[in-house]
C-alpha cells in the first residue's frame, strides 16, 4: 500500500515510524524546492539517498545495483554519500511525499549502516510544541517500556538526559510526573517521549484486565449453569 501526504502535516518522524514498524522495502520520494529526493529503504532502514531533477527518473530503475551504476557510485562510496546528503534531507519541513513499497530490488548482502531509530531521536529533539502535541496531547498519559526497549535504545544512541527520562517510564508515572521528577523542561520531555514512541522504545500503557471478585474454574462455571437450567 502506497503512503502519500504533505510534510507540513505528516513529518519525517511520523513517516519513519510507519516504515520502521512495518520494516518496509521501497522508495520514499519527496518533491521539494530546489531539490527532489529519493530515499531508498530496506527493512525499514535508509540505504541510500539520491537527489533527482525529475521525480519520474526514480522509477526508471527497479534494480538497486542499476541505480548505483547510473549515478557512478560504488558500494564502498554509498555510506559517505548517504551521510553527506542526510543533513539537507533531514532539514526538510515542506514538500509532497509518497512511498512506493516493494518497487526496488536489493542485493541480499546490502544492509543499512544508519539505524532509523537514531534518525528518529535526532529529529524528535527538534520538534515544535504543535508537533509533539499530536502524540503527547495529555499530561496524564501513562507509558511503559516496550519488550525490546534496551536493544532499540542502543540503536537510537540516547543522550544522558534521554536515558534518565527512560528510567522514569514505568507504566505508573504520568507525563506530568516525569516532568516534575526529572526537573527537565516540559517541551524537552515531550519531544523525548515522542521519539521514544516513534522508535518503539515505549508504548501506551496497556489496560489490565479487571477481575470480578473471584475466579471461576470452567468446571464450577458449568455446574452453576446446569443448576440454573434445572430451576
Amino acid at each position: 500500500m502506497a503512503i502519500a501526504g504533505d510534510l507540513r502535516i505528516f513529518n519525517l518522524v511520523d513517516i519513519f515510524q510507519v516504515l520502521r514498524k512495518d520494516k518496509k522495502d521501497g522508495i520514499l520520494v519527496i518533491e521539494s524546492s530546489p531539490k527532489n529526493y529519493a530515499v531508498y529503504f530496506k527493512d525499514g532502514d535508509i540505504i541510500f539517498i539520491r537527489e533527482v531533477a525529475k521525480v519520474f527518473y526514480v522509477y526508471l530503475d527497479v534494480d538497486f545495483e542499476g541505480v548505483l551504476r547510473k549515478d557512478g557510485i560504488s558500494r564502498e562510496e554509498m555510506y559517505n554519500i548517504l551521510v553527506a546528503r542526510l543533513p539537507n534531507f533531514l532539514n526538510l519541513k515542506e514538500g509532497k511525499f509518497s512511498f512506493t513499497p516493494g518497487f526496488i530490488k536489493y542485493p541480499l548482502d546490502i544492509t543499512s549502516q544508519v539505524h532509523i531509530e537514531k534518525l528518529i531521536m535526532y529529529l524528535s529533539r527538534q520538534l515544535t510544541e504543535e508537533e509533539v502535541g499530536r502524540k503527547i496531547s495529555d499530561l496524564h498519559l501513562v507509558f511503559e517500556k516496550s519488550e525490546k526497549y534496551e536493544e532499540i535504545g542502543r540503536k537510537a544512541f540516547l543522550t544522558d538526559y534521554e536515558k534518565k527520562l527512560l528510567t522514569l517510564v514505568d507504566g505508573k508515572n504520568k507525563v506530568e510526573d516525569i516532568i516534575n521528577i526529572s526537573k527537565i523542561n516540559e517541551l524537552m520531555v515531550k519531544r523525548t517521549l515522542y521519539g521514544f514512541l516513534a522508535s518503539g522504545i515505549i508504548q501506551r500503557e496497556r489496560k489490565k484486565e479487571r477481575r470480578i471478585g473471584f475466579d471461576l474454574t470452567r468446571g464450577l462455571l458449568n455446574k452453576i449453569i446446569a443448576k440454573i437450567k434445572g430451576l
